[in-house]
């Protein structure tokens, strides 16, 4: 099953990267500022960041259809927006703002629905594939934008990208995917997530997957602006964000050996450290060949991060609060997502690309050797016990 979810929901993981380059480079056309462009970015992580938790309880609460039905049409409405109202900056707020609360009623529920259809000896190996499904969406979805922007406009754009969004849905509606059932619970649990942050394992995992989902939203963010500064067409800019997608799909190819040999943990403490490492780099390039070619690196550090961070939260979560934990993993990210564009927008804006990209790096670096220092915590802890 977990093939024809893959391709059921591709069609809207196109859609849904797309949508953070071709909103930047429509607000650029529209004369936005970068502040204005970081907040209409950020606005798509605001009701993720605040209904995240409450949207993963209701998962585990009320199952899958709903939800998954409602985020695919809502995604749609909200790239349609554009296409119906024209040439007016102040659509791009709407319609992100409806953009993440519809997605964010989907991306819980799909990562739970991933988890529930697997058993704990394939879950690694399911969210891989999963995973590997998104990235292929990855680079399809920026190569599809970008040739759309310079063969058809922005608007028209907008338009593809929302017939595409709406296919899972409408699966859904016809009852052409058959979905697991839940078991109903009559009250959504009053356990506060604050015990979920008290987990050392999954206290961890939060705040490693904050720091990847900085690199990974700083860069879909900031270089399409640093490609159009240098003087790069849209379709240049896509095919080097498909170069980093292309990236994912190879170190998630091999995911399952690197893990097996290095561990979930090593793996993805490598990661971070390539991925910093990548992010020094980018201001130093301004050729087509040289930032595709760092872009692949940034790639594979950053490849593994997300669906390692899912395994080890989903197989970290207490019993019956699944959708509740990928939802407070969901609630920092977004905090990130919501805050990153907006503060490195009036940041780039005044200082330039090389601190935006650098200090992206130092936290990048700094999130692999917090994962090092918490296992010499941990190896401490159980010292102690002995």
């Amino acid at each position: 099953m977990i093939y024809l979810i893959i391709i059921i929901f591709q069609s809207f993981y196109i859609g849904f990267r797309g949508n953070t380059m071709l909103t930047t480079l429509y607000a650029i056309s529209l004369e936005a500022s970068t502040f204005q462009v970081g907040i209409i970015v950020g606005l798509a992580a605001f009701f993720p960041m605040v209904l995240s938790i409450y949207i993963g309880q209701v998962s585990d609460r009320i199952g899958f259809r709903y939800p998954l039905m409602l985020g695919s049409f809502g995604v749609s409405v909200a790239l349609l927006l554009p296409y119906i109202i024209k040439g007016e900056l102040y659509i791009l707020f709407v319609s992100q703002a409806i953009f993440g609360l519809a997605f964010i009623l989907l991306l819980v529920n799909i990562q739970n629905l991933v988890g529930k259809i697997s058993t704990i000896d394939n879950r690694a190996q399911n969210y891989a594939i999963f995973s590997l499904g998104i990235s292929i969406a990855s680079l399809l979805g920026p190569l599809l934008t970008g040739f759309s922007i310079d063969h058809l406009g922005y608007n028209n754009t907008y338009l593809i990208l929302s017939l595409m969004a709406a296919i899972p849905g409408c699966f859904i509606l016809f009852n052409l995917l058959k979905l697991p059932t839940s078991t109903f619970i009559k009250e959504i649990p009053t356990n506060s997530f604050k015990d979920l942050l008290a987990s050392r394992p999954l206290r961890k995992t939060f705040i490693l997957s904050g720091v990847i989902l900085s690199g990974i939203g700083i860069y879909e963010f900031y270089f399409p602006i640093y490609g159009k500064y240098i003087g790069f067409s849209a379709s240049m800019i896509g095919i080097i964000l498909s170069v980093n997608a292309s990236a994912f799909i190879m170190v998630r190819l091999f995911m399952p050996l690197l893990i097996k040999r290095f561990t979930e943990e090593g793996v993805l403490k490598g990661c971070l450290f390539i991925a910093a490492g990548a992010f020094l780099l980018i201001p130093f390039f301004k050729g087509v060949i040289a930032l595709a070619i760092v872009s692949f690196i940034l790639g594979i550090g950053l490849g593994c991060g997300q669906p390692l961070s899912i395994v080890m939260a989903y197989n970290a979560s207490p019993e019956g609060r699944t959708g509740e934990v990928l939802g407070v993993r969901l609630t920092v990210n977004k905090i990130v997502q919501f805050f990153v564009p907006i503060i490195f927008g009036s940041v780039g804006a005044m200082v330039g690309f090389f601190p935006v990209f650098w200090s992206n790096a130092l936290l990048l670096f700094s999130g692999g050797l917090f994962g090092f220092s918490d296992k010499k915590d941990s190896e401490q802890d159980k010292e102690s016990e002995c």
